[in-house]
């Protein structure tokens, strides 16, 4: 198949790029600013998703029989600051991907977020009532519903949940950003009460080119990891698996965060059917998601000096590869 890709400079986007292509379909790859020589990808192309006419006029030159939209302002911080911006990329564009990939007869796989959900009553199916508690929530939330509403026959939007991996500029990840911060002088504090469901990029990856391949599965969908952990403790076992101390971690409870406390569900988990019973990708557990994670070139050093326990990283050489 001829896919176009969205967001593949992002963490999330970066792995489906590289499952895309071991799967032998063509890789179309977009950032909003271009990547030259993407790992294992190649160049990806500049777009600017807010530019609706260069944005119609490639997705029409192109004619991709799949469009997949990994591209957002994710940060909830960098949503309150100009919000105007955020959503004409994590709304009004993905609504517009919707409606082109209807107009192409393209599918369209759009990617959202458990922060639809205010974590009053997790865990959560699919098909519950949403209740974003900050503005990307709430965000994200309206362009499902354009989405669904745009395409709906040949589309899914994949709710997704806290992410592990490996991300290209290594400092996008839950590990690359607790290791930026201890090598800093820092001390990263955790909450012990802020229970997530994470996923493994990869896996997620995965999941989404297999609806790709899948068009009879088309709807709202859940997917998430096989495991319910804190923050913190998550951060132990990050730091356990690469032989680095707990203690150079910090726990907190929520109770202590003074402010935007509302806006920080306190936990937010996901019930995975019907998706589940219908892929032949599985859920990992956090020990599997947490060997495939590597120490940013640039903090190898900071690694060798720190870990009680260097040999458990085996660093892994990078490859390139010319995307279609």
């Amino acid at each position: 198949m001829k896919i176009a890709l969205f967001g593949v400079s992002g963490l999330l986007g970066w792995a489906v790029g590289r499952t895309i292509l071991s799967r032998k379909h063509q890789l179309f790859p977009f950032s909003g600013t271009g990547v030259k020589n993407l790992e294992s990808i190649g160049s990806a192309t500049a777009l600017d998703l807010a530019d609706d006419p260069a944005l119609t006029r490639q997705l029409l030159d192109l004619w991709p029989d799949v469009i997949i939209n990994c591209a957002a302002i994710s940060s909830p911080d960098s949503v309150d600051r100009d919000p105007d911006h955020a959503h004409k990329i994590n709304v009004l564009a993905a609504e517009r991907l919707s409606q082109i990939s209807t107009h192409l007869g393209a599918r369209f796989i759009h990617v959202s977020t458990d922060l639809v959900f205010d974590g009053s009553a997790s865990p959560y199916r699919s098909t519950d009532s949403p209740a974003p508690a900050n503005a990307y929530g709430r965000q994200k939330l309206e362009a499902e519903k354009r989405v669904l509403e745009s395409c709906p026959e040949n589309a899914v939007v994949l709710r997704i949940t806290l992410i592990n991996g490996n991300s290209p500029t290594g400092a996008r990840s839950q590990h690359e950003k607790l290791f930026r911060s201890v090598a800093g002088g820092g001390t990263p504090t955790l909450f012990v009460d802020e229970f997530r469901q994470p996923c493994s990029a990869d896996n997620v990856a995965d999941v989404i080119a297999e609806l790709c391949e899948r068009p009879q599965l088309n709807g709202l969908f859940h997917w998430a990891g096989g495991e319910r952990i804190s923050r913190y403790e998550l951060g132990v076992r990050i730091f356990e698996r690469f032989g680095l101390s707990p203690d150079l971690i910090e726990k907190s409870t929520r109770a202590d965060l003074v402010d935007n406390l509302g806006e920080r569900p306190g936990e937010l988990c996901f019930v995975l059917e019907p998706l589940v019973g219908k892929l032949k990708t599985r859920p990992l557990g956090i020990e599997g998601q947490l060997q495939d994670l590597r120490v940013p070139d640039d903090l190898f050093r900071w690694f060798r000096e720190t870990s009680k326990n260097p040999d458990l990283y085996v660093r892994r050489f990078k490859t390139t590869r010319t995307c279609e």
